[in-house]
């Protein structure tokens, strides 16, 4: 055989752009596909995006010099554009240079994706919303185990919450595979003891997207048992698995922010906590100590040794002002004791001859009623069984009476009684 070309890679690439020059389909050609990755108007003027179909994309340019042919491009319609295709020599890449657009319609693969999105959305698929855990123990990540995607999440795992376990179930993330790989890595960590999931890719083209827009993929991430992060592409780009899945991140990077707390934001705001509660224990004890400065103020006036005290200055004031009562009417009494002797005496003078003169005439009247005292004059009295018999009627024949005279008593029997 002979010996090959030997070029450089300079040369290689111009070889390629010659071939494409000198390949008349390549100077005037018709491309349908669907729009992707379109982003409006480059800085430069220009427009980039791809065109795409089930199996394949290219690089598509619209300079700008034609911008009426970018008019009412999006992404997810087809087209059929009108161009020619050339090689970009330094990078050794080619591209679609797009003069017109011919038609615009919504493409089959945009179809499929709002197809597919009524009907999870019809069987309330969207709908499970389950809470993140606020301090997960154990994370587990699907994605490819290539790239820099996972060391970016081992990274921002590491410096806000180094004490997280991190499992990563490697799993294809493109290609026709990739959804049955996502389907049987779910089921993996369906059978770890994790507190929750995080999945996707480090953004892509659409086309690239693709396995996270599976049904099968989808209904992976509604069945599991652990709440999801869906992590697939860059800030503006959508999957199903975005609708499905419990949380929405627009990258990696920002899964790990949501899916563990900072430890230093936790730190700060314990050592806040920790602050605020110092300064109300300190203010309880405060209000406590003056309370209880109280209580035993309180207590010492209350208690029997301050009452005992209490009592005995009052005790003592009031057996002065006694004593000085006391005193004051003995003085009074003993300057007006003799004009009392004096009054005194008169009186019991008084008296005593009224007294006197009372007796008198009360002997006197004793005596005038004194029944004895009638039996010097002759009169008697007559008693039966010790009782004065005033009435004939009080005796009978037989009856024995005393007959009390003067001098004497004479025992007599009843013989007859005359009325």
């Amino acid at each position: 055989m002979p010996e090959p070309m030997l070029v450089t890679v300079s040369q290689l690439n111009k070889k390629i752009n010659l071939m494409f020059d000198n390949e008349p389909d390549f100077g005037n050609i018709r491309v349908r596909g669907e729009v992707s990755d379109f982003k409006g108007m480059h800085p430069s003027g220009h427009y980039f995006f791809k065109l795409k179909d089930k199996g394949s994309s290219v690089n598509a340019i619209i300079f700008s010099g034609n911008k009426k042919a970018a008019n009412g491009l999006k992404n997810g319609t087809e087209i059929v554009a009108q161009g020619y295709v050339s090689s970009y020599v330094p990078y050794g890449t080619y591209s679609l240079h797009i003069t017109s657009v011919k038609s615009a319609q919504i493409g089959a693969l945009s179809e499929g994706f709002e197809r597919l999105k009524k009907k999870l959305e019809a069987e309330h698929l969207f709908e499970q919303k389950r809470p993140l855990p606020n301090n997960p123990e154990h994370i587990c990540v699907i994605t490819s185990e290539t790239g820099d995607v996972i060391q970016d999440l081992r990274t921002i795992l590491s410096r806000r919450c180094p004490q997280v376990k991190v499992t990563l179930i490697p799993t294809l993330v493109q290609g026709d595979k990739a959804p049955a790989s996502i389907v049987s890595a779910f089921r993996a960590a369906s059978r770890l003891d994790c507190d929750v999931i995080v999945f996707g890719r480090g953004g892509g083209s659409s086309e690239e997207l693709a396995a996270f827009n599976d049904e099968a993929v989808a209904r992976a991430v509604y069945n599991s048992k652990v709440p999801t992060i869906s992590a697939v592409g860059h800030g503006p780009d959508f999957a199903l698995t975005d609708f499905v899945a419990d949380e929405r991140a627009a990258t990696m990077s920002e899964a790990a922010e949501k899916v563990v707390p900072d430890n230093n934001v936790i730190r700060e705001t314990l050592e806040e906590k920790k602050r605020s509660l110092y300064n109300a224990l300190c203010g309880i004890i405060d209000k406590k100590a003056t309370a209880l400065q109280h209580i035993d103020t309180e207590l010492k006036l209350k208690s029997p040794t301050a009452r005992i005290e209490r009592n005995e200055r009052e005790l003592s004031v009031l057996r002065e002002s006694i004593d000085r009562s006391i005193n004051t009417r003995i003085e009074r009494y003993e300057r007006a004791l003799p004009v009392l002797q004096e009054g005194l005496v008169r009186n019991v003078h008084t008296l005593i001859e009224r007294s006197e003169s009372r007796y008198e005439k009360a002997r006197t009247l004793v005596e005038a009623l004194n029944p004895f005292n009638v039996l010097l004059r002759g009169y008697s009295i007559t008693y039966k069984d010790g009782r004065i018999v005033r009435i004939s009627k009080g005796v009978k024949p037989g009856d024995t009476l005393e007959i009390k005279l003067h001098d004497g008593t004479i025992n007599a029997t009843v013989t007859s009684v005359e009325e």
